[in-house]
């Protein structure tokens, strides 16, 4: 079963980077066909070719490769050697020989087309999928002076629904029971949400661990889009003895924050277990008779649940997690992508810049990587997180193609700007050797990559 996964996530992986490479690849060759540069192929992939037709009458061969790393247009070029089989075209289809506006925009044809692609992806993923949450959001007034903000989920706890309804956008609370309370608390730039601040964690025989330390329990949720156990989305760590905790976290009686540079405690003992409890409050109750305060303080429930190992996993007594999703109108998914598109265009800038600093070799990710993120991504969000995150490859793309590096789209585009400017052109041979370089550096630092993210899976 899990090899089956696996497989079908490699082949989702390798339908985003075909689309991909043939929009980019089309882009270029549609702006060809528009100035009229006579292309002998059109291939989707590198090395031997696995499939390679032309219609009856057409001038370019369309072509499928073993290796769908990447792709090319053969355009024709008067100063290269016609390829094998192939008749020389006119010269005044060369794309030497054309004018450089036109030249300029062929080669940022695949660019645009991969940086539009990239827009309509995100916006799928924004109009066409549920959005799955973490938690729902709110500020809570625990009385006239002091309000703070906490994280609330729906629970499933011993079948008895403990729920409230998100009545619309600006959660606005309609009542139906009472909520799990997490509020985000933060460290060294992680958002983690606090559970319970007394944890106990017990061997089968009921020997407590470490002389029966305080652990505190931290939800991380390894799914969004299935309803599951509470103890498959929490991780204990110790409580962090010197912690200073902030008046907003002691309000909601925080008594201790996690030691998140200590590794938190793993299950492997059979029959093992934990108890914590649920911190569960009501749902803007008190908003009509008395403080909030009051209600907050006086009707706030504690649910203690029991984690127990079994079968080598931990499982409550009862207590889940319920789904939290909500899907977009068209108002609201033009809004949403109107965030969406700044937020993944400024994170490629960022993880580029961060290629600059040291370590920043281990920012990038090749196929391997991005194949072996996949199973999270879907996790996070469904099917539309899939298409947010082609939308993001996409893009990145784009940018990626217009570094003026040998070999790539900038590359070309810089040399004809300059010769332009110029107007002397640059030697073939030189543009030959610094293409031949460009590819080579390129491979060596694809395998690098690979190395780098199949070492990363173990």
């Amino acid at each position: 079963m899990q090899f089956l996964t696996t497989l079908l996530y490699i082949l989702i992986m390798l339908v985003i980077l075909g689309v991909l490479i043939s929009i980019h690849e089309a882009g270029h060759l549609a702006a060809a066909k528009m100035f009229k540069v006579y292309c002998f192929e059109y291939s989707i992939g590198f090395g031997p070719k696995l499939l390679k037709v032309r219609r009856k009458g057409g001038e370019t061969y369309f072509s499928i490769r073993a290796i769908p790393l990447g792709g090319y247009v053969s355009m024709y070029n008067d100063a290269e050697a016609i390829p094998e089989g192939m008749e020389a075209p006119a010269p005044e289809r060369s794309i030497g020989n054309i004018h450089k506006a036109k030249k300029c925009t062929i080669l940022l044809a695949g660019v645009v087309m991969n940086f539009l692609l990239g827009l309509v992806l995100i916006f799928i993923s924004d109009i066409a999928f549920a959005k799955y949450y973490i938690a729902y959001g709110g500020s809570v007034q625990l009385n006239e002076t002091t309000q703070v903000e906490v994280d609330c989920v729906p629970l499933l706890y011993d079948g008895e629904v403990l729920d409230y309804v998100n009545a619309n956008k600006a959660h606005a609370l309609e009542v139906t029971d009472y909520f799990l309370s997490l509020p985000a608390a933060e460290a060294d730039g992680s958002f983690y949400r606090i559970v319970d601040t007394d944890a106990k964690i017990y061997n089968a025989s009921g020997v407590a661990y470490g002389g029966g330390i305080s652990y505190v329990a931290i939800y991380y949720p390894t799914t969004l889009t299935k309803e599951r156990d509470i103890t498959d989305t929490i991780v204990f760590y110790p409580a962090k003895a010197d912690a200073v905790i902030e008046e907003k976290y002691q309000a909601l009686g925080i008594t201790a924050l996690p030691d998140l540079g200590s590794d938190s405690f793993s299950f492997k003992e059979e029959g093992a277990y934990v108890d914590f409890h649920l911190r569960l409050f009501p749902a803007a109750k008190g908003q009509q008779e008395g403080t909030y305060s009051e209600q907050f303080l006086n009707e706030s429930l504690s649910c203690p649940v029991r984690g127990v190992v079994k079968d080598g996993a931990l499982v409550s007594n009862g207590a889940g997690v319920r789904v939290i999703s909500e899907r977009n109108d068209w108002a609201e998914a033009w809004k949403q992508w109107a965030e969406d598109v700044p937020n993944a265009c400024g994170a490629i800038v960022q993880g580029f810049a961060s290629l600059f600093t040291p370590g920043g070799f281990q920012n990038l990710s090749g196929i391997v990587g991005m194949t072996s993120a996949l199973p999270q991504i879907e996790a996070l969000g469904g099917p539309g997180y899939i298409f947010y995150f082609a939308g993001l490859i996409s893009i990145n793309l784009a940018f990626f193609n217009l570094l003026p590096f040998p070999g790539l789209d900038g590359w070309q585009l810089l040399v004809t700007v300059v010769e332009a400017i110029t107007r002397k052109k640059m030697p073939e041979k030189a543009q030959g050797i610094a293409s031949i370089v460009g590819f080579v550096l390129l491979g060596i630092l694809m395998v690098a990559v690979t190395i780098k993210d199949i070492i990363g899976l173990f």
